[in-house]
């Protein structure tokens, strides 16, 4: 299990595209906290579906959840489940991401077609 887990963090870190990704992320769901603890709004703010969006198609599986599963959970344990959601999901597309551009890159050692 632990070999697992370093395979996918591995994945998930490795390369310029997914640390780019992870980055995006993190500052996207820096802002959505900032936006929802130091600032008063009229009405509500989108900032949080950022997150949730850029994690997509991972994140929506909450969509799934059926209707009241949340209903009288506090706001803290929402935000907690919503935070950990946002980052298991990021992981997990950045690694996929990782992966894919292991497939598309020629590896360094193998010779290519044209030589």
């Amino acid at each position: 299990m632990n070999g697992n887990r370093r395979i996918l963090l591995t994945l998930a870190t490795d390369n310029w595209l997914s640390r780019a990704y992870l980055a995006v992320v993190v500052a996207a769901t820096g802002f959505f906290l900032v936006d929802t603890f130091f600032v008063s709004h009229a009405d509500a703010s989108m900032a949080g579906a950022v997150p949730w969006l850029l994690t997509a198609p991972l994140s929506l599986l909450y969509t799934l959840l059926p209707e009241g599963t949340l209903n009288g959970t506090s706001d803290w344990a929402f935000l907690a489940l919503y935070l950990v959601g946002i980052g298991v999901a990021a992981v997990v597309n950045a690694a996929f991401m990782g992966f894919a551009l292991r497939k598309i890159r020629p590896a360094s050692g193998r010779a290519t077609a044209g030589a």
